[in-house]
């Protein structure tokens, strides 16, 4: 195994361009250069505040009425805010600091300081800035990173490692120190220490990840190492693995088990694609288990050095992304950062946000992350899933839980994709590749007899030095049948004796010995890249002839044209195959329409027409709108050979139709809040439901009244309504393009509840009603409307039904009761599929207990004693009552008991002097009941 980023015995080295990381001074604070905030003393007039503005030859755009204003002036804003603070009429000021809404470090590399160098390219391309403000940690999801070892002092990743393995060296297993440097990479592209002002930002912003070396100090390992390495990773809980290494070699058996072992234990295993820009199979990225990424550039379009095939994933940036380097290989006059370009730097951004994922829902299964970042990546290229960017090129926002944004751009039809549209030339043509994996058919017209040709195929200059995308040649030279008659490529330039690549033009040529009849010229990148130079093509009779024929080619056209879009949602598509077909192979299960960015088949019938050679697709329902579809032939035998013709595919979008209305739209009211269901109708690009009301009876528009939902659920509770107020509500289906449906609107009604009571204080065992009332707000009547009387004691918090009651025809209610304490009580309607819901205000009803008393006897004779005695209703066990005489003009105490269990109380009294004395019974408030006194009871002494 070879790291992929790293020198490489069977893959070329992708290029790295020079890179200056000389000190830079530590960064500071954005803020506007002529302006300060300035915050006024409360004491300053206005007269005052105009006078600062004077003073310093400033102006303000707000009013200087404000507390806060914002003033400018000529001066550089440093200077001016010294200034400015020693003004006695100003209490703060401060520099007018630039903000942004998405989570930017400060690291010192992370800004574009220089052009085309910052971590920022390649983090803005998968949206990290955004994903950074929903998680900024991996928590106890550890990242292992097999590779070289990592620089274990590396003042970015102090605080982030975990302990490591080196499977290298059983003599010191504890210490997977990099001795070569790509380890140090690859680790701090995940963990890196965020915004600490040093060096650059890692994908976890607070991760924590684990350095296993399994790679020597020329960037090589052998498979033994690495299961030795893996296993230990997940015995020591790694839950994410990152291998940034791989080979042409033959699937290794072991390392496969290793990987299959992990897996099992819910491990996620993120490997890179390769660095030959080729098509052939690569391990372990191309192991089923495995999370394979590609690289693009900076701006999302696959270099031309990444390997490609059908088992690549995802893609990523991978081209000058910065990072950690080993200090042992740095000089001492630059930091420890180091540019890495190649897949091995796009697999550990994928393997971070991967972590962050597992982080966020930690019962996912390795499948489940896989299928949330494929799921949620921007197509790139040709649309829907492909051999070059998988699934696309990763969001980390929409991965981690936020909302898409649009697909990266894609050339469209280019008129020469199959051979019944291709470029008639005679000796010359030109062409590009306008996308990856775009395929360039010419043709040159019959000729009687058989003729030797030379078909050259030669692009721009190929320099990875200067760029990303360049053109590689591939050539494949049919007859009229499209049967191969010779092929050639020039995949990679020449290799000087020190190793260096000799940029300049690839040409492809193909010596042939062509039949009579039509030849037809098919031209590729042959790394799969995009590139919008010119290449030119040329065809002279001349050469040698009898080149090995390659890959018979399956059909003569395809329609709708390969990468064609708005295609009508009805279309049948259709393949006509260069050769006869045999009929009964012919069949719904060898001709197949797929969705093609999930692979889903669409229920069709297949025809075929033997005259015409084609086969017919007729969907059995129309096509969803806005979504990318792939013909596919796999099985179809030619009618002269019992074989399967090659496998053929070709993708085409529909149309972008407003998407359809909602299904079902309603509400129901209830206290402030309304409950909105719906129905969404089937459609494969939905955004969003938007959800918009207006108060009043008025339905708002696209543009007017208040959102107050937009998201993907069937319903949704709008709260925080005043009551006695209509609400209307209409609702839009979104689809990804921005396009709305029709709205379907719904109305709730406001309405308005009163209550009274015919007391508001009485004694115990009294009967008061309660009457109340609801009707809309126009002063409609409703009979049989619910209506619902609550209570709650005066010293209570939680309100208990009392009584549930129908309005009548006037939509009035009445209640009758003996009410055993004090309460308030409030009316509520609780709402329905017309009215808004409604609560009364709250009354009070005092419950004052009756106090009967007994003085027996009345009058006694100085020296005896009498009894005061009665009871309290309801009665209040271990309650105190007072005894209370009057003294001139004044109650005061004279004694106090506590009640029975019946209320009953008693006092003896025995007065010191003659003459009458007038006493009673005092029950203080205890919030169930009010304050309450006896009758006034007189005693003669004689």
């Amino acid at each position: 195994m070879t790291s992929s980023s790293g020198s490489a015995a069977e893959e070329p080295k992708a290029y790295e361009p020079p890179f200056k990381n000389r000190h830079l001074p530590v960064g500071k604070p954005a803020y506007e250069p002529n302006a300060v905030v300035v915050k006024f003393k409360k004491s300053a007039t206005t007269s005052k505040r105009k006078a600062v503005l004077s003073k310093y030859r400033t102006t303000t755009e707000d009013s200087v009425s404000n507390s806060t204003v914002r003033i400018t002036g000529d001066t550089a804003a440093p200077e001016l805010l010294k200034k400015v603070k020693a003004d006695p009429a100003v209490e703060v000021a401060q520099l007018n600091y630039v903000r942004t809404a998405d989570a930017v470090p400060n690291d010192l590399y992370y800004p574009m300081y220089a052009p085309g160098w910052g971590q920022a390219n390649a983090m803005n391309t998968i949206r990290m800035p955004q994903a950074w403000d929903l998680s900024k940690t991996n928590g106890s999801q550890i990242v292992a990173v097999l590779d070289t070892g990592v620089d274990l002092g590396h003042p970015d990743l102090a605080g982030h490692l975990v302990q490591g393995f080196n499977a290298l060296s059983p003599a010191r297993p504890n210490n997977p120190t990099d001795d070569e440097g790509h380890g140090t990479m690859t680790l701090g592209i995940i963990a890196a220490g965020a915004n600490n002002q040093i060096g650059t930002a890692g994908i976890g912003w607070n991760a924590k990840a684990m350095p296993v070396k399994v790679l020597n100090s020329l960037g090589q390992g052998y498979d033994q190492d690495i299961i030795e390495g893996l296993d230990w990773a997940v015995a020591h809980g790694a839950k994410v693995v990152n291998m940034s290494f791989g080979s042409a070699v033959e699937d290794g058996t072991l390392l496969h088990e290793a990987i299959k072992r992990a897996y099992a234990k819910g491990v996620v295993i993120v490997a890179s694609s390769g660095n030959n820009g080729g098509g052939e199979l690569r391990y372990p990225a191309s192991y089923p288990e495995v999370i394979a990424v590609g690289a693009t550039e900076h701006g999302g379009a696959l270099t031309s050095f990444s390997s490609y095939g059908d088992w690549v994933d995802i893609a990523a940036p991978g081209y000058r992304i910065l990072t950690t380097g080993s200090r042992a290989f740095t000089d001492p006059g630059d930091d420890p950062v180091w540019s890495c370009t190649g897949t091995s730097c796009s697999a550990p951004i994928v393997a971070g946000v991967a972590a962050m994922v597992k982080n966020k829902w930690p019962t996912y299964t390795p499948a489940q992350v896989a299928a949330r970042l494929k799921s949620t990546a921007r197509d790139a290229g040709a649309r829907g899933n492909d051999p070059y960017y998988g699934a696309g090129i990763l969001d980390a926002y929409g991965a981690l839980g936020g909302r898409f944004t649009t697909d990266f751009a894609a050339a469209g039809v280019d008129g020469n994709d199959q051979p019944a549209r291709a470029t008639a030339i005679n000796t010359s043509g030109s062409g590009s590749a306008i996308v990856e994996g775009d395929v360039d058919w010419f043709k040159v017209s019959g000729a009687a007899a058989t003729r030797n040709l030379r078909v050259s195929v030669t692009g721009p200059r190929f320099d990875e030095s200067a760029q990303m995308l360049n053109f590689a040649p591939r050539v494949d030279v049919y007859n009229s049948l499209l049967q191969s008659i010779g092929s050639a490529e020039n995949p990679f330039p020449q290799i000087d004796p020190d190793g260096n690549p000799l940029w300049g033009p690839l040409t492809a040529t193909a010596n042939v010995s062509a039949p009579a009849g039509d030849v037809y010229i098919a031209v590729r990148n042959s790394n799969g890249s995009r590139d919008g130079r010119t290449y030119s093509v040329s065809v002279t009779e001349a050469g040698t002839g009898g080149a090995t024929p390659a890959t018979d080619y399956t059909a003569f056209d395809a329609q709708p044209a390969d990468r064609a879009a708005g295609v009508a949602v009805a279309v049948k598509p259709s393949i006509t195959f260069a050769r006869g077909a045999e009929a009964a192979t012919v069949s719904a299960t060898t001709v197949r329409l797929v969705n093609a960015k999930t692979g889903a088949a669409v229920a069709a019938t297949v025809d075929y027409t033997d005259a015409t050679k084609t086969a017919g697709l007729t969907p059995t329902a129309p096509l969803f709108d806005n979504v990318t579809y792939r013909i596919i032939v796999n099985g179809v035998h030619e009618m002269s050979a019992p074989i399967p013709m090659p496998e053929f595919s070709s993708v085409f979008t529909t149309v972008d139709l407003a998407p359809p209305a909602l299904e079902t739209f309603d509400a129901s009211g209830s206290f402030q809040k309304a409950n909105l269901g719906w129905k969404i109708p089937a459609l494969a690009d939905l955004d969003q439901i938007v959800v918009r009301r207006n108060t009043g009876g008025k339905y708002p528009t696209p543009t007017t009244g208040t959102v107050v939902y937009s998201g993907t659920a069937s319903s949704f509770q709008n709260v925080g309504l005043p009551q006695g107020a209509t609400y209307t509500y209409v609702a839009w289906v979104k689809d990804r393009s921005g396009k709305l449906s029709a709205g379907k609107g719904t109305q709730l009604v406001g309405a308005k509840s009163g209550i009274s009571t015919t007391s508001t204080k009485l004694n115990y065992g009294g009967t008061i009603t309660l009457k109340g009332s609801t009707l809309d707000i126009n002063k409609k009547a409703y009979p049989g409307l619910p209506q619902n009387i609550y209570y709650r004691p005066v010293n209570g918090t939680t309100f208990k039904l009392l009584k549930s009651l129908g309005s009548s025809s006037t939509g009035t209610v009445s209640y009758a009761f003996k009410p055993p304490y004090s309460a308030v009580y409030m009316l509520t309607f609780p709402g329905n599929g017309d009215l808004m819901g409604t609560r009364t205000n709250d009354i009070t009803v005092l419950v004052t207990p009756t106090i009967s008393s007994t003085l027996s006897p009345s009058s006694i004779k100085l020296g005896s004693s009498t009894k005061l005695s009665g009871v309290v209703a309801p009665a209040h066990s271990g309650k105190s009552v007072q005894l209370q005489r009057l003294v001139g003009k004044t109650w005061t105490a004279a004694a106090s008991v506590k009640l029975s269990s019946t209320g009953g109380y008693a006092f003896g009294i025995k007065p010191t002097a003659k003459g009458k004395i007038a006493y009673r019974v005092y029950f203080p408030s205890d919030g169930d009941h009010t304050l309450a006194y006896s009758a006034i009871r007189t005693l003669t002494i004689t």
